[in-house]
């Protein structure tokens, strides 16, 4: 009978230890959604006088893979905006003065932003001792965005407009914690190629004609921070 025990005893313990005991880390217990918002977008956003109020979502797929995508709405930089105003207004009034019409002192100019921006990205997560969603990882990345752009002078009846499309294709190179259980902090920088167009108006919404914006290079920076579950 204690010869029986011993090695029952010694094959439940075997059997017990054939496998890994799994650590409190372990992938199983890790987060594998996040949900984000881009705080900085609310100080300036892609596109010029514009702020980006984005909601972003990010899903492990793998092990050491995600998909994130992400909604923005595009409003008014007002503060921005303001020293644009004034720097137009500044420039018609010097034209009007030239023109030989009266000095005008201060001309009321209100430029207007609205749009919408959409992105998908894959994250590759680097190394093996850090699994998806931490760590450092690579990404391609699509942005696209729609903007409209208003201009009016009320003194001068003048009205015009502008339709921003942006589609960017990145590279990104990026880090990102979960603090504690929860609190995701993600910075990510990168190079891509930057595809912008931009349709102009007259104050009838006319539309007068298309052009090319800025140069094909697109760098790329940000910061999210998130909930992790």
């Amino acid at each position: 009978m204690p010869s029986f025990l011993l090695a029952a005893a010694l094959g439940g313990g075997l059997l017990g230890g054939s496998g890994p005991v799994a650590p409190a880390s372990s992938p199983a217990s890790a987060p594998r959604n996040i949900i984000k918002i881009a705080p900085l977008g609310w100080i300036h956003g892609q596109e010029p006088f514009s702020v980006e109020t984005r909601l972003g979502y990010e899903r492990v797929v793998s092990q050491h893979g995600s998909l994130m995508g992400s909604y923005s709405y595009l409003g008014t930089n007002y503060p921005f905006t303001f020293i644009g105003e004034a720097a137009l207004s500044a420039t018609i009034m010097t034209a009007f003065a030239a023109a030989g019409h009266a000095r005008v002192v201060w001309t009321d100019v209100k430029t207007r932003t609205t749009g919408h921006r959409y992105q998908l990205q894959y994250k590759h997560y680097l190394g093996q001792r850090r699994q998806a969603p931490e760590g450092f990882y690579v990404s391609p990345h699509f942005s696209y965005t729609r903007a409209h752009y208003t201009f009016e002078a009320p003194d001068f009846a003048y009205k015009v407009g502008s339709r921003t499309v942006n589609r960017n294709f990145n590279a990104l190179f990026g880090y990102q914690a979960v603090l504690g259980r929860h609190l995701a902090v993600e910075l990510f920088t990168g190079l891509g190629y930057r595809h912008k167009t931009e349709k102009t108006y007259d104050q009838n919404d006319n539309y007068t004609g298309t052009r090319e914006r800025e140069t094909p290079l697109k760098i790329s920076s940000g910061l999210n921070v998130g909930w992790a579950f």
